[in-house]
């Protein structure tokens, strides 16, 4: 079984190896750094992405992807978020957990 080091390990792999996001908003991709990083109090780990689409208008997020620092995908998510008049954005959080299993 693995230790809590090793679990703690795996988690600073995860957090030090998502390099940027890629976000598909009314049809199209764009690459955005990643906002912020979290460890939750649960154990999981956070990555926070800002979301603003252009100012005053509808947007509808579609899409939204992690890469790492090999420009590989890592995580994907479809979505269908829809803005309406769009003022500053939205805060999209992708959360992992880790859960060792005997099998």
């Amino acid at each position: 079984m693995l230790t809590p080091q090793a679990i703690e390990d795996f988690k600073g792999f995860l957090d030090n190896n998502i390099a940027y996001a890629k976000v598909t908003v009314n049809g199209e991709a764009k690459k955005i750094p990643i906002h912020r990083r979290e460890r939750l109090k649960d154990g999981r780990v956070a990555v926070y992405l800002n979301i603003t689409p252009q100012a005053g208008t509808e947007a509808t997020i579609q899409k939204v992807q992690l890469y790492n620092k090999n420009k590989q995908l890592w995580a994907e998510k479809t979505e269908n978020i829809t803005l309406s008049n769009v003022q500053e954005g939205a805060l999209y959080r992708f959360v992992f957990r880790f859960v060792e299993q005997e099998v």
